[in-house]
């Protein structure tokens, strides 16, 4: 069975996480990602931890190898002049190209999408950075954290009253490769249907500021919204719990609060002050109650029992409990990989599922694995036109 992009290819020149998540979501669904790397050292996250066993080798990076799954790896000084015509030759026989260099740099290389269309009238690039193309910030350095703090989502995290809390992991620059992903998928649609490809600029603090819904309208009308903490910033209770196994999120949806006060069983809930939607500001009162209940209780049976009432509930999950999780087992989330470097390792599928198309992911590359197979394949280069780039510092 195909999978649902097949015979599409695109070229990889991004480091970091978003547009190395963008072109793993192109590869999750069937396009030929070719990921380029310098020579050497490869991405630089092939030497950010954590590392398996704590051995910090280039092809051990967790980061790296998550990022990178179903891509073939070639090795590419674009710094040299036969680096750059090499790219530009690759270039014309691909579909997309998807790059995150600071804005203005493959232009001064002679890689701006106008050459490297050249001949390809219907290539795609895309362009991810922080701040996008243009713009008085675009030549500003971005993180994580700025792009959180920058798109305004900073504002919605942590206690009233308290510094913002930074959402923990990369979940800004994966907003931001997903929206690259889309708007990749769109101009190859387009593509498709009038044979003229396009240049996509796509900032990562835009995807996520495109992501603040209500709170960024209240902003633009004047509308002033207080973080909420752990307590959601609508009904009440609808918020996150200490259990004494870890911590649960416990709400009244779409059941009732009757619902919530049967199953907790402590009668001091029936105050009928607490019956009405306002029982928020009584939210202190409310929650030393529950939190005596919770004191004992096991998340798991909490949140079987409160969803088994129809309340909406969940409960924190460690990696164990990711690894045995009856649902993500259920529908074959994990896929088990096997790499050279560190052996067979379970691995979380791609966030989408195809009723007629595979779904099975493959490793990802060794720095330069492929350089043999796609420069012969691709440009024609034998053997011995690779070992002398090679020994140029080409490839």
């Amino acid at each position: 069975m195909a999978k649902v992009l097949e015979g599409i290819s695109a070229l990889d020149l991004t480091q970091g996480v978003a547009g190395p998540y963008c072109t793993k979501l192109l590869a999750g669904m069937g396009v030929d990602v070719i990921k380029v790397e310098p020579p050497a050292a490869g991405d630089p996250s092939r030497g950010l931890g954590p590392f398996v066993n704590d051995d910090p080798h280039p092809e051990k990076s967790l980061l790296f190898l998550y990022l990178n799954t179903g891509k073939q790896g070639l090795t590419l000084d674009l710094e040299t002049q036969a680096g750059r015509d090499i790219l530009r030759g690759l270039a014309k026989g691909v579909d997309i190209v998807i790059e995150s260099f600071e804005p203005g740099i493959l232009p001064g290389l002679g890689l701006d999408y106008d050459r490297l269309s050249a001949g390809n009238p219907g290539l795609v690039m895309n362009s991810v950075t922080f701040f996008g193309q243009d713009g008085p910030y675009s030549g500003y350095q971005g993180a994580e954290i700025i792009a959180q703090a920058m798109s305004g989502n900073l504002l919605i995290t942590g206690e009233p009253g308290r510094e913002p809390v930074m959402i923990g992991g990369h979940v800004a620059q994966c907003a931001g490769g997903q929206a690259a992903c889309v708007a990749t998928l769109m101009a190859l649609y387009q593509a498709m249907f009038t044979g003229r490809g396009q240049h996509v600029d796509c900032s990562i603090v835009e995807a996520n500021a495109d992501l603040l819904d209500s709170w960024g309208v209240n902003a633009v009308l004047g509308t002033k919204q207080r973080r909420s903490g752990v307590r959601h910033h609508g009904g009440y209770p609808n918020q996150v719990f200490p259990c004494r196994d870890g911590y649960v999120v416990l709400g009244t949806e779409p059941a009732g609060w009757n619902t919530l006060v049967d199953l907790v069983g402590d009668d001091a809930l029936r105050d009928p002050k607490y019956a009405g939607p306002g029982r928020k500001q009584f939210a202190d009162e409310i929650d030393s109650v529950l939190a005596a209940w919770l004191r004992d209780q096991s998340k798991l049976d909490v949140h079987q029992a409160a969803q088994a009432r129809r309340l909406a509930s969940g409960y924190f999950m460690t990696p164990r409990d990711m690894l045995e999780s009856p649902q993500l087992l259920d529908r074959g989330f994990f896929q088990e990989i096997d790499h050279p470097s560190t052996g067979p390792a379970r691995y979380p599928g791609p966030p989408f599922r195809f009723s007629g198309a595979e779904s099975d992911q493959v490793r990802a590359p060794l720095l330069g694995e492929n350089n043999l197979e796609v420069y012969g394949r691709r440009l024609g280069l034998s053997g011995e036109d690779q070992d002398r780039l090679k020994r140029q510092g080409v490839i």
